[in-house]
C-alpha cells in the first residue's frame, strides 16, 4: 500500500478535529505551527525580560562600584610593568639616535602611571594607593640614574670610537713604512733564487746580497706580529664580560713584548722609523684611555645598568604584591554580588525551563502527529524515487501525482525521469569522447615535458658554467676555434687573456669555499662588465683561472681590457688578510698572435698561460703580455 492510501485510511478512521488537521497541505500545515511557535516565543520573552530585570538590579553594584577600582587597578599594574619594560631597553642603548627613542619611551610610560596612579588615587583606598605611589617613586628614582649611566656609555662609546680611528691610523702607517719594505725583501730573495738557479750562480753577488737581506728577515715577521696585535685590540672591543677581557689584556701585552723584542733585532736605521709608531700602538693597548681601558669602564656600566634593572624587577614585585591584595579584596566583593545575583538567577531559570518544556511539548506533539504520521512518510517516498533516479535506477516505482504540493512534486519527479533518461544517453557519449581527448592531451603534454627537460640539461651542460653564469671550458674551445679560423682568413689579430686569482688558496682556507665561490661570482660579473661586442667571450677556464677571447684586438687594446678588469676586480675591496694588498687581486698574462697557416690556437692560448705565468713571478697583480722579458 502507498503512503497517499495510509494517509487516506488514518484519515478515514479519525473523527472531528485531527481529522481537519491531517487534510492540510504543506503550507497551511506550517503557518499553523509558525504561529504556535511565535506565541510561545512570546512567552519565553516575557519572561526572559523579567530574568534579565532581576539580573541587571543585581548586577548594578557590580559595575557602579567595584568594577571602577578592579579596573583603575589592573591599568596601574600594566602602566607599572611597561615603565619596568621601558628601563629595560636603557641598557642596550649604543647610540644617539638609539637614546632619544628609549629616553622618550621611558618618559611616556611615565606619563602613563601618572594617569593610572591618579585614576586608582581618585576611586580606591587613599592607604593602599599610597603604598603603590612609593614604591612608583623609587621606580622612577632608578631609571633616573639608568638615565644617567646611559650617558655615560655614550660617552664612552665616542672615546672608543675616536680610539679605534687612532689604531687604524697607527697601523696604515706600520703598513706604509713596512710594506715596500717587505716586497724588497722578497724581491731580493727572489732574485737570489733565480741565481741560484743558473749553471753557473755568481757566489760573491749571492753572499752580498744574503748579507743585505738577512738583518731584514725579522721585518716580516714584526709586520705580522703588529698586524695581529691590531686584529686583538679590535677584538676585544666586541668582549662581552670583564675576565673574558682581561684574558684578551693579558694575550695583547705578551704580544706587545713579542714585538718589541722583535723590533729591537732588526738594523737601527729601520727601527728609529719604527719606535714612534710602535711607542702610540702600546698607548693605545695599555693607557687607561686606550681601546681596552674603555671598554673595561663601559662593561663597569653595564653592570652597574643591570643591578639597577634588577631593583627595578624588585619594585615592580612588590608594587603587584600590592595590587594583588587591592585587587584580591575586591574580587571577594565582586564574588558576594554575583552569589546573590545567581541566586535569583536560578529562581529564574526555573520558570523559564518550566514554561518552555511545556510549550515544546505540545509543539512537538503537533509536528510528530501531523508532519512524522502525514507528511514525512510522503516526503521520503518523493526523496527515496529522486536519490534512486540521481543514481542511475531509472526502473524505481515512482511516486503518485495530485493537486497539493507533494503531488505537484510527483509530477515534476515524473519530468524528471524522462530528461534525467535523455541527459544520461548525451553524457556517456561525451565522457567516451572526453576520455579519448583527455588520454591523447596527457600523452602529448609527457612527450613535450620530456623534450624540454632534455634540451635544458643539453644546453646547461654545453654553454655555461653553473657557479659564474660564464661560458664554460667546452664553449670557450668552440668559440677559439671559430674566431680563430675567422681571424686566419681576415688576417686579423686577436688575444686571448688569461686571469688568475691571486692567493686563492689561502683566500679558500682562511674565509671557507663558500665565500671562496662568491668571491669567484663577482670576478666574473666584473669580467661580464667588460665584454661589449659580440664575438668576444669570458669563460670560466678551470678552478680560479677565467679566459677572455678578444677577436679583431691589438695587443695594445688587449692590455688595456686587461688593465680596467684588473682595476675592477682590485677597486671590488673584497678582504683577503692573507694577500699584499689585503684585498683579492688578479694576475692577467696577455697574448696577441695574426693567424699564420700551420699554427694552431692552441698556441695563442699556450702563450697568455706564459704571460700569466710572468705577471706572477713579477709580484701578482699585475698585467703582462707574451714575450715580455722579466725584469
Amino acid at each position: 500500500m502507498s503512503p497517499s492510501t495510509n494517509v487516506s485510511a488514518t484519515s478515514r478512521g479519525t473523527p472531528g478535529l485531527w481529522g481537519r488537521f491531517q487534510g492540510l497541505g504543506i503550507r497551511n500545515s506550517f503557518l499553523i505551527g509558525f504561529v504556535a511557535m511565535a506565541l510561545f516565543m512570546v512567552v519565553v520573552m516575557i519572561t526572559a525580560l523579567g530574568t534579565s530585570a532581576g539580573m541587571a538590579r543585581s548586577v548594578s553594584s557590580i559595575l557602579d562600584e567595584q568594577l571602577p577600582v578592579t579596573l583603575a587597578t589592573f591599568r596601574a599594574a600594566r602602566a607599572a610593568d611597561a615603565l619596568a619594560a621601558s628601563g629595560t631597553s636603557l641598557i642596550a642603548v649604543s647610540s644617539s639616535a638609539d637614546r632619544q627613542v628609549a629616553f622618550e619611551r621611558v618618559s611616556a610610560a611615565q606619563r602613563v602611571l601618572d594617569r593610572a596612579l591618579d585614576e586608582l588615587t581618585g576611586v580606591a583606598d587613599p592607604l593602599a594607593a599610597a603604598d603603590i605611589t612609593v614604591q612608583v617613586a623609587e621606580l622612577n628614582q632608578n631609571l633616573d640614574s639608568l638615565r644617567t649611566l646611559v650617558d655615560e656609555r655614550l660617552s664612552l662609546i665616542e672615546a672608543q670610537q675616536r680610539a679605534r680611528t687612532q689604531l687604524i691610523a697607527d697601523l696604515q702607517a706600520f703598513q706604509q713604512e713596512l710594506t715596500f719594505r717587505v716586497r724588497i725583501l722578497e724581491a731580493d730573495s727572489d732574485v737570489i733564487n733565480a741565481l741560484m738557479q743558473r749553471s753557473s750562480p755568481p757566489v760573491e753577488q749571492i753572499a752580498r746580497m744574503s748579507g743585505n737581506t738577512v738583518p731584514l728577515i725579522p721585518l716580516s715577521r714584526f709586520y705580522a706580529e703588529v698586524e695581529s696585535i691590531g686584529g686583538l685590540l679590535m677584538g676585544a672591543t666586541q668582549e662581552p664580560t670583564l675576565a673574558a677581557l682581561a684574558v684578551s689584556e693579558q694575550v695583547i701585552n705578551h704580544r706587545l713584548q713579542v714585538a718589541s723584542e722583535t723590533l729591537e733585532k732588526l738594523p737601527p736605521d729601520v727601527t728609529g722609523v719604527l719606535n714612534r709608531h710602535f711607542a702610540e700602538l702600546r698607548a693605545s693597548s695599555l693607557s687607561p684611555d686606550g681601546l681596552v681601558g674603555l671598554r673595561q669602564r663601559e662593561l663597569m656600566l653595564l653592570a652597574d645598568g643591570e643591578a639597577l634593572n634588577q631593583q627595578n624587577q624588585q619594585t615592580i614585585a612588590r608594587v603587584d604584591l600590592a595590587i594583588a591584595a587591592l585587587v584580591e579584596t575586591r574580587l571577594s566583593q565582586i564574588d558576594q554580588a554575583a552569589d546573590r545575583a545567581s541566586s535569583a538567577n536560578h529562581r529564574s531559570q526555573l520558570w523559564l525551563l518550566m514554561i518552555t518544556a511545556a510549550g515544546l511539548t505540545g509543539l512537538v506533539a503537533f509536528f510528530y502527529m501531523h508532519v512524522m504520521r502525514h507528511l514525512v512518510p510522503r516526503l521520503t517516498d518523493l526523496s527515496d524515487t529522486l536519490l534512486n533516479l540521481s543514481a542511475g535506477r531509472y526502473d524505481v516505482p515512482m511516486p503518485a501525482e495530485g493537486k497539493d504540493e507533494l503531488g505537484r512534486l510527483g509530477s515534476a519527479v515524473h519530468q524528471f525521469r524522462r530528461m534525467a533518461l535523455e541527459a544520461s544517453r548525451r553524457e556517456e557519449e561525451l565522457q567516451a569522447s572526453n576520455r579519448r581527448a583527455e588520454e591523447a592531451v596527457k600523452e602529448l603534454e609527457q612527450k613535450a615535458t620530456e623534450l624540454e627537460l632534455v634540451n635544458g640539461r643539453l644546453e646547461t651542460l654545453s654553454l655555461s658554467d653553473g657557479l659564474t653564469g660564464l661560458a664554460n671550458r667546452r664553449r670557450f674551445d668552440d668559440v677559439l676555434a671559430a674566431e680563430w679560423a675567422h681571424s686566419a682568413r681576415t688576417a686579423q689579430s686577436m688575444s686571448v687573456l688569461m686571469l688568475d686569482v691571486d692567493y686563492f688558496k689561502l683566500y679558500n682556507d682562511q674565509y671557507g669555499h663558500q665565500q671562496g665561490d662568491d668571491c669567484l661570482r663577482r670576478i666574473a660579473g666584473v669580467l661580464k662588465t667588460r665584454i661589449h661586442r659580440a664575438t668576444d667571450l669570458a669563460a670560466r677556464y678551470g678552478g680560479e683561472e677565467f679566459c677572455v677571447i678578444l677577436s679583431f684586438c691589438s695587443e695594445e687594446d688587449a692590455v688595456k681590457i686587461a688593465e680596467q678588469m684588473r682595476s675592477q676586480v682590485e677597486k671590488l675591496q673584497i678582504e683577503h688578510r692573507l694577500a699584499d694588498a689585503g684585498v683579492v687581486t688578479i694576475s692577467v698574462g696577455v697574448a696577441t698572435m695574426v693567424p699564420l697557416p700551420g699554427t694552431a690556437a692552441d698556441e695563442l692560448v699556450r702563450q697568455a698561460d706564459i704571460a700569466l705565468y710572468n705577471a706572477k713571478r713579477l709580484g701578482r697583480n699585475t698585467v703582462v703580455c707574451a714575450g715580455k722579458q722579466l725584469e
